[in-house]
């Protein structure tokens, strides 16, 4: 396993490797694997594949199994963030969504605003972003594919909000 950079609520946010590919492609969420299929029109084992040497992409594990990859790119004004999520993390959800304030400040290590593209039918990213603190800002549409996506930003200074003891995501 490389390095842990995160421990919390049972699940560990680790640097991606190799192994945690094929486990993560045969447990996709319908969802992501839609959204791969559909939106990106790539192969996810190929996409996940060219990201395994970036620094900033990594597998959250919970029992070391993959539940999530996630990753950054990063630019000179932004930090641009990712996920794809697995069947399993309907079962952590409540877990992984409070965990995910801490990704957030990680990220935030990298760059003070945060960006976020997701397909327009992604709705379950989108309610995991606006419960992150991130805003909405644009929406685009490609006529030739006719798909869409929404923009997300999430600045740290202006970031509100708690540490999530109270709060409850809900996944529809």
């Amino acid at each position: 396993m490389g390095e842990i950079h995160i421990e919390e609520r049972g699940l560990t946010l680790v640097d991606l490797e190799e192994s945690h590919i094929k486990p993560f492609v045969d447990n996709i969420s319908p969802e992501s694997e839609r959204e791969f299929n559909v939106f990106y029109n790539v192969s996810l084992t190929d996409a996940l594949t060219n990201v395994i040497n970036d620094p900033f992409a990594f597998a959250v594990l919970k029992d070391g199994r993959p539940v999530a990859i996630t990753g950054a790119a990063l630019f000179t004004d932004h930090a641009l963030v990712w996920a794809v999520f697995s069947k399993d993390l309907r079962r952590n959800w409540i877990s992984f969504a409070r965990a995910s304030r801490r990704l957030m400040s990680f990220y935030h290590g990298l760059h003070e605003e945060l960006r976020s593209t997701v397909w327009s039918e992604n709705h379950m990213v989108h309610q995991w972003l606006l419960h992150l603190g991130f805003v909405p800002t644009d929406i685009s549409y490609n006529p030739k594919d006719k798909q869409s996506c929404l923009h997300f930003v999430r600045c740290d200074k202006d970031a509100k909000y708690d540490d999530g003891s109270l709060s409850r995501p809900v996944l529809h």
